[in-house]
């Protein structure tokens, strides 16, 4: 095939001009033999314009994606019910979405043996880029043909990983990586072959990890090092084979973790600032080490994790490792909070993983025996300090309200952040072990008694108040203090000069919900607090904790139905309150507070339930028209979660709103608008919630209104079945 009218196909695809018609063309010619090799000497010929090169990448993949297997239509629904309402209405439930003469179409077994035989070294001879987009394609080949139609591959693999040509090494760790991932999650019976290919490949990695480890500080051997890491941990995180890795070999990996965690790092890296250094390779080193140690313990590591009727050798294993090799990785770990405690440079994520090995050894008794007497020092050195806010989080409260909100609610954040560690550890510690918690409490008390106690270390105490909250109100020794303890510490903070202090006092009261007070006045006062906080701050971060906090205080029967009477005459403007906290944060958590709030006080909500609605569709209306102009996927997604949020705020608002048919009348014809929106543009990530709104809409009786809706659904489901039930 002709390079140069491909090239020129493909230059043209960046043009939003000329891109239509390129992608008409490419599409033509794209079914042709020999199309695939000329795209890959595209892609590798470094006199081809980058442009070109970059499309003919990111073409290949995707080609690769849809046209490689022999059964593409696997999108086809095979539900009975689905395909019986489809035939009733003359609808091909099992009709592709997009260019459906193209669908069934496979790549040519010619072209498939030839990108067997070169896509490893294709991905050795590009840089990135093309690299990462290759290594898709290659990943994607694994899929489909390891091992019956692509036997070659581990040969190939393993040619590379015993060159000295250190790229090739790292273009091949690359690969393989996606050949341990698709096993990953694999039931233990279904990985046969992943087994048989690390009985051969693990020695190998091993045996070169340990030459790079020992002669070669290069960033490029500190790549490797942490590739093969990450192809370990991908492999043992949820089974261990044995025969692969009998204890012995197993040991051996595991002392190879603690050496990484124990080694120096070049000092060059201290020239590079926070953020470069935590993304550098040798602390990834680290972090990988340090996985492999947590989820061995975790899930294979200790007796009484393992389910019952265990092999002998997992309880060989089990027992060897928490009584044999536990120790040691505490000691470690301890060493590395050390370098913290002494203010020397630890990535976020090495702290993070520290404190959750640490987490798991308060679970077991001779782990625990091990770190006791260090427990003070963790608590006082370790654990608080981190939990004290910091200039930056001081800077983003003030600076980026929004931000530091969600920042805060993001339920990915115990995954990586060393202050969700710090909240995990300090929570299990106290409830596990329970001399831990009157030591953090003593701590606790030592510190704000001192008069010289700063702003950020009353954040810390705070904090942790809360963090320990749910344990302190089921013990005995403690329950008659706390309500005097949180008259004299809370409710003074939740009325500070300090704003994010007054945002700590509510997240503390949050974990104090159920406490019973003796003198209903201290209740009246706490409720009064947080509704101010949410009614009158001028704080944003301190209106989200004050929501939140009211949120469980509501939740709480008893305390809900004596604070009744202090928040009605308050209802409305909470209400309007929240709504506003919701269009400025985007934020879902708020939105199941509102949900909370509606279905609790239905009566006397009647009055603004048209304003509510109105807002809330207006805020649904332009969620998602942000959300179809958004380049940033991560806040595409919240915003969807969000909008999902409005249209379930929306059904309770219905539900509850029921019988009184002049407002119902009225918030149905708000609600239209919504519907409209989502039934008309075809926007199907809503149909579900919006399905659900229209039922509960038309539960009693279907007005003229919901009758044109009807007409709307109709034309949906012949535009959209297809797609949506795909």
């Amino acid at each position: 095939m002709d390079l140069a009218p491909v090239i020129e196909t493909l230059q043209a695809t960046l043009s939003p001009q000329l891109r239509k018609q390129a992608e008409e063309k490419l599409a033509q010619i794209c079914k042709t033999a020999g199309f695939i090799p000329c795209l890959v000497q595209i892609i590798l010929n470094e006199q081809c314009d980058m442009g070109a090169r970059q499309a003919g990448a990111i073409y290949l993949k995707n080609h690769i994606n849809t046209y490689w297997s022999d059964f593409n239509d696997m999108k086809a629904t095979t539900d009975p019910e689905i395909i019986t309402l489809a035939n009733a209405v003359n609808v091909n439930i099992n009709k592709a979405a997009g260019d459906n003469t193209q669908k069934f179409f496979v790549i040519s077994d010619s072209d498939k043996e030839y990108l067997r035989n070169v896509i490893i070294d294709a991905v050795i001879r590009a840089k990135d880029p093309l690299r990462c987009q290759l290594i898709t394609t290659a990943g994607t080949m694994i899929k489909n043909d390891f091992p019956s139609k692509w036997p070659q591959f581990i040969n190939q693999i393993h040619t590379c990983l015993s060159t000295d040509n250190i790229a090739a090494c790292e273009s091949a760790l690359l690969i393989f990586y996606t050949l341990v991932q698709h096993y990953e999650y694999k039931k233990m019976e279904d990985r046969g072959p992943m087994d048989d290919v690390m009985f051969v490949i693990l020695p190998l990695l091993h045996q070169r990890f340990m030459q790079l480890f020992a002669h070669n500080d290069s960033d490029q051997s500190a790549f490797i090092q942490k590739q093969i890491l990450k192809i370990f941990h991908a492999y043992t995180q949820l089974h261990l084979s044995f025969r692969v890795l009998p204890t012995q070999t197993m040991a051996t990996w595991l002392d190879t973790c603690c050496a990484v965690i124990e080694r120096r790092l070049p000092d060059r890296l201290d020239a590079l600032d926070e953020d470069d250094r935590a993304e550098h390779p040798w602390w990834k080193c680290k972090k990988w080490a340090l996985h492999i140690l947590i989820r061995t313990f975790e899930r294979h590591g200790a007796p009484a994790n393992l389910p019952k009727g265990q092999p002998p050798d997992r309880v060989e294993f089990a027992n060897f490792y928490l009584k044999g090799f536990s120790g040691k990785v505490i000691g470690l770990v301890f060493g590395i909070l050390e370098a913290y405690r002494q203010k020397l440079y630890l990535s976020p994520r090495v702290i993070q993983l520290s404190l959750n090995y640490l987490r798991e050894s308060v679970r077991h008794a001779f782990s625990w025996k091990i770190m006791q007497n260090n427990i003070v020092v963790l608590i006082q050195d370790i654990i608080y300090p981190l939990l004290c806010i910091n200039d930056d989080d001081i800077e983003l409260f003030n600076e980026e309200p929004v931000e530091f909100v969600r920042a805060r609610l993001d339920i990915l954040d115990e995954y990586v952040s060393p202050v969700s560690a710090a909240e995990l550890f300090l929570s299990e510690a106290v409830a596990k072990r329970k001399d831990v918690l009157m030591k953090t409490v003593s701590f606790l008390g030592t510190i704000i008694h001192n008069d010289t106690i700063t702003a950020k270390q009353k954040d810390g105490v705070l904090h942790m108040l809360g963090v320990i909250g749910n344990v302190l109100i089921k013990k005995k020794a403690f329950v008659n203090q706390l309500e005097n303890m949180i008259v004299q510490y809370l409710f003074p903070e939740l009325q500070s000069q300090t704003a994010f202090l007054r945002a700590r006092a509510c997240y503390a009261l949050r974990n104090f919900s159920k406490l019973e007070y003796s003198n209903n006045d201290n209740t009246a006062r706490c409720l009064t607090y947080l509704i101010n906080c949410l009614c009158n701050d001028t704080s944003l971060p301190v209106k989200v904790e004050a929501a939140m906090a009211l949120n469980l205080f509501m939740s709480d029967t008893e305390t809900g139905e004596k604070g009744k009477a202090i928040i009605v005459p308050h209802l409305q403007i909470i209400v309007m309150r929240i709504i506003e906290i919701i269009r400025q944060t985007e934020i879902d958590d708020v939105m199941i507070v509102l949900q909370k709030i509606v279905g609790l006080f239905d009566q006397e909500l009647q009055p603004i339930a048209v304003q509510m609605t109105s807002q809330l569709v207006e805020f649904f209306k332009h969620v998602v028209c942000s959300e179809n102009t958004s380049n940033d996927e991560s806040k595409a997604e919240e915003r969807t979660v969000a909008a999902m949020g409005v249209l379930n705020t929306l059904d309770t608002i219905v539900s509850c709103m029921g019988e009184k048919h002049e407002i119902l009348v009225q918030i149905e014809q708000i609600i239209y608008e919504a519907i409209l929106l989502v039934l008309r543009d075809g926007i199907l990530d809503f149909y579900e919630e919006i399905l659900t709104l229209i039922d509960t809409l038309t539960i009693n009786t279907v007005s003229p209104l919901m009758w044109q809706v009807f007409y709307l659904i109709k034309e949906a489901f012949f535009r959209d079945a297809a797609d949506y039930f795909a």
